[in-house]
């Protein structure tokens, strides 16, 4: 398939917002658009639509990526989706307790464990282009520290010291497990848009089955996972990109036609379940994740539009760092939020100044992330999953 501009654009602008709202969520006066809302507040912003924007990407580079692996056979493809799944849950899971580290019952201080958890990460999953000798000896010294750094992880207090937590998962570790679901749905029925259409579907009836109590004989699993609540709506984003991107593969004609039919049947479906659940990004209502992916499609449908029919390329030259090393890109600002408390850089005060001070920080913090992922790409430095 002819490679799509609009999908790199998109995926750009996505890790670029993702920055730019995590670094507000510390502005306490900013817009209310620009914070998420509450567990319990019927509705959506700015942020509770840039995560699904991410797993709506996931979803449509699935045709792209597993094409070639397909052709080799089932095999080589399940351990594709089962090493890309593994690292995306192992980098969500360690981030998610990172915070918690309790220095006091275990032996290396808070900031030097999390640094050196983030070094693991570059060092098992970067791409180590040019030399035979680091991209086979690398990996197994990260693997090692990130093993090290597991084993003496601890949390909680003196009395009840505790180890890693599964918690939420994480935003990575989220992202994985609706990748593995989606990626082995298209693996194993290919093309067929009924298959997934039905699999969106029962995504539905897993939420439902959740939070009515229907799955209190997997209540293992349940207290796991969440089948319905994590699993059932981020896989049905991801498999809504992963509808869209099937179209691309189509042509032009196809895509102006079924996007915006796709659009108007999510968010049809969630008009409809509005009736009896609210829009919330925290419960992980589907309601939220069918406007979340409509309004995917459209931003998407736009995107290609301008950059893919009119030839109109150039306003997304901002966006390409994050575009060719999102991986990267995400991970950055939790190091620097790190040099800044190891250095004693009074960061997250300047947000508490004025809200108009916060967020035009939090732009700048965006835009130097972004240079300096430019840098790293520069330097072969980049995650690859």
């Amino acid at each position: 398939m002819k490679r799509v501009v609009s999908i790199d654009l998109f995926r750009g602008l996505t890790i670029a917002l993702m920055i730019f709202v995590n670094d507000v969520a510390s502005v306490p006066d900013a817009p209310k658009w620009l914070h998420h809302v509450s567990a319990n507040t019927d509705g959506m912003t700015l942020p509770d639509l840039v995560f699904p924007a991410f797993l709506f990407i996931v979803g449509m580079v699935i045709p792209i990526a597993l094409e070639k692996r397909i052709s080799r056979g089932v095999l080589p493809s399940l351990k594709h989706i089962g090493e890309r799944s593994l690292a995306l849950i192992i980098m969500g899971v360690m981030m998610l307790n990172s915070g918690a580290y309790n220095p006091h019952i275990a032996f290396l201080p808070k900031a030097l464990w999390q640094l050196l958890m983030y070094a693991s990460f570059f060092l098992i999953w970067n791409i180590w282009e040019g030399s035979p000798k680091l991209k086979w000896y690398m990996p197994k010294i990260g693997w090692m520290l990130l093993i090290f750094l597991a084993v003496i992880y601890r949390r909680g207090d003196i009395s009840d010291n505790q180890w890693l937590r599964t918690g939420w998962w994480g935003i990575l570790g989220l992202i994985g497990w609706a990748y593995a679901a989606a990626s082995l749905i298209y693996l194993f029925f290919k093309d067929r848009e009924e298959i997934i259409i039905l699999s969106m579907g029962f995504c539905i009836l897993l939420f439902i089955g959740e939070v009515s109590g229907r799955l209190e004989t997997l209540q293992p699993l349940v207290d796991f996972i969440h089948p319905g609540k994590f699993l059932g709506t981020h896989t049905l984003i991801v498999l809504a990109g992963l509808y869209a991107g099937l179209q691309l593969k189509k042509g032009r004609d196809v895509v102006l036609k079924r996007l915006p039919a796709e659009a108007l049947a999510l968010w049809m479906a969630g008009w409809l379940l509005h009736k009896v659940y609210i829009v919330s990004k925290i419960q992980a209502t589907p309601v939220w994740g069918l406007w979340s992916a409509a309004l995917c499609v459209l931003i998407f449908l736009l995107i290609y539009f301008i950059a893919d029919i009119k030839g109109m390329k150039a306003w997304g030259n901002p966006f390409q760092p994050s575009a060719q090393n999102p991986l990267t890109a995400y991970l950055l600002p939790a190091v620097f939020y790190i040099l800044f408390d190891i250095l004693a850089i009074p960061y997250f005060q300047w947000g508490h100044i004025h809200a108009g001070v916060g967020v035009f920080r939090a732009f700048l913090f965006t835009a130097f992330i972004l240079m300096i992922t430019h840098m790293c790409t520069r330097f072969k430095i980049k995650i690859k999953l």
